[in-house]
């Protein structure tokens, strides 16, 4: 099978062209995940501006929380 992305023209067997069409009839499902990704980036950006506001002791006292959880381990 021979398919580049720079030229027009595709070699391909029939069993190549399945294999696209499958592919290719995946690019709303892509797009969902990519979009749901690109979400959860923003949310990560957002945690972390939060986190920057915090003063040294909230910062401390949530972190010493954190730990004790995860000293404690899965319940």
């Amino acid at each position: 099978m021979t398919v580049t992305v720079q030229e027009t023209e595709t070699e391909t067997e029939p069993r190549d062209v399945e294999h696209l069409m499958d592919l290719a009839s995946t690019e709303m499902a892509t797009l969902d995940e990519l979009a749901a990704c690109v979400e959860r980036l923003h949310e990560v950006q957002r945690a972390k501006v939060a986190l920057s506001h915090l003063d040294s002791g909230e910062l401390r006292r949530a972190l010493d929380a954190r730990r004790m959880t995860f000293d404690r381990g899965p319940s």
